[in-house]
């Protein structure tokens, strides 16, 4: 598994701008807004994702994490997630004649900024916009197979929505439909050198774009 975090200068921009808005969206949350509103959340969630490159399939995701309300219709939310799904042969490359059969895992630590569209009532829907750093693991479904590629982590967008029921005044529901887009390539093994000293035209570029749904729970206190 590739343990590099390939961020490029618009990905470190992205992040800085993202916290940024974060940070001053409106000023601090007021008492009483929102519905009353608490500060501070806890999350968990689990659903299912499909991943949109040729070759990769669908399968389970969960994950959990902080929620931290910034403003009014403003909430910071910072989760750890995971997914693994099966990777056919011959996928992810056209040059390099593609991957064995195997299953592909990623992990991801991403930065979410909700903007809600309502602030009182039962029924909350929100927008999403993320940025996340994505690690992503490769093994062939036959251990004979010898490991002579792997898929570099790379830098995440996640762009999406989601709706909070609330049950009682600090347990929600929630429901999320959003992209995890991840853009990377498969690396022959053994590496030669840094991986930006790699001639992106000679990179078998794939797009992990993953459609996720996701069911869960928020606790604030």
């Amino acid at each position: 598994m590739s343990t590099r975090m390939t961020l490029g200068a618009a990905g470190r921009t992205a992040a800085a701008a993202l916290i940024a808005a974060a940070l001053f969206a409106a000023g601090p949350a007021r008492a009483g807004a929102a519905g009353a509103a608490k500060p501070f959340s806890l999350v968990v969630d689990a659903g299912y994702v499909f991943v949109h490159q040729p070759g990769f399939g669908h399968g389970w995701r969960y994950g959990g994490g902080l929620q931290f309300r910034t403003a009014k219709r403003a909430a910071f939310e910072v989760l750890v997630e995971s997914y693994g799904v099966p990777v056919a042969e011959g996928a992810g490359s056209v040059t390099a004649g593609g991957l064995a059969a195997g299953r592909m895992d990623m992990t991801s630590l991403v930065f979410n900024q909700h903007v809600f569209l309502l602030t009182r009532g039962r029924v909350l829907p929100y927008a999403t916009l993320g940025v996340g750093l994505a690690f992503i693991g490769y093994a062939p479904d036959d251990p004979a197979v010898v490991v002579e590629k792997d898929i570099v982590d790379r830098f995440a967008l996640h762009v999406g929505g989601g709706i909070d029921l609330r049950v009682s005044r600090r347990l929600f529901v929630t429901g999320r439909l959003r992209y995890n887009m991840v853009k990377t390539w498969v690396e022959p093994l053994p590496r030669e050198g840094p991986i930006r000293d790699t001639d992106p035209l000679a990179q078998d570029m794939m797009h992990l774009y993953g459609l996720e749904f996701g069911l869960g729970l928020r606790l604030a206190f």
